[in-house]
């Protein structure tokens, strides 16, 4: 295990508001789906948001900042590229100079994962000085200040001059194949195939 990239996650245990089943299952989501600690054992109903956010208040290390109407100027934001952001749940907020040294403060989901903090002062060439902030926050306050509107790719369309349905033969595709229904499901979304024709094929 991680302990310093999932340090969070170990102070959940030590507090006792995680068991060690709990937490190794939302290390498992995490490594599978990737983001946080936190964000798994939310996502788990292990945890609310809120709680893990007030526990972390408490340990007197981190400040807890409201993102609602933020702004973020444009220099701050070109430091990470929008999707990197969502991915990591983190965003700049505000950058000062000290002498030569660069401080930003970021807000993030999880500031005791000491990884990320160290591949952020990397990333930006700045100290980063993590803050507290709630994820629906993060993702929105990235959206509103990103300079273009990040939508979801779409996924690939398949032609129908490219399907032959008729060649298609499923007579000796086991009914209970976990692949022939993704198949039949993917081929009805596209248009190509009914409920009908579904049904005829997995139960005639």
């Amino acid at each position: 295990m991680q302990i310093n990239a999932n340090r969070l996650g170990e102070m959940l245990l030590e507090a006792g508001l995680v068991d060690r089943f709990q937490l190794e299952s939302a290390l498992s989501l995490q490594r599978n789906l990737g983001g946080q600690i936190g964000s798994a054992l939310v996502k788990l109903s292990y945890l609310p948001e809120e709680t893990i956010l007030e526990f972390l208040e408490t340990q007197g290390k981190y400040s807890r900042v409201s993102l609602q109407e933020l702004e973020v100027p444009e220099s701050l934001m070109a430091l990470l590229s929008a999707e990197r952001m969502l991915e990591l749940k983190v965003i700049p907020i505000e950058l000062r100079k000290t002498g030569n040294e660069k401080i930003l403060r970021v807000a993030m989901t999880d500031p005791a994962n000491l990884k990320l903090v160290d591949d952020l002062q990397f990333a930006t060439g700045c100290k980063v000085i993590p803050v507290l902030a709630v994820e629906d926050e993060i993702e929105q306050a990235i959206k509103n200040n990103s300079p273009i509107e990040l939508t979801n790719p779409p996924e690939p369309e398949i032609e129908d001059s490219l399907i032959d349905y008729g060649t298609i033969d499923f007579s000796n595709t086991p009914v209970e194949d976990p692949r022939l229904d993704r198949l039949l499901e993917l081929l009805k979304e596209k248009g190509v195939i009914s409920v009908l024709d579904i049904e005829r094929v997995k139960f005639n």
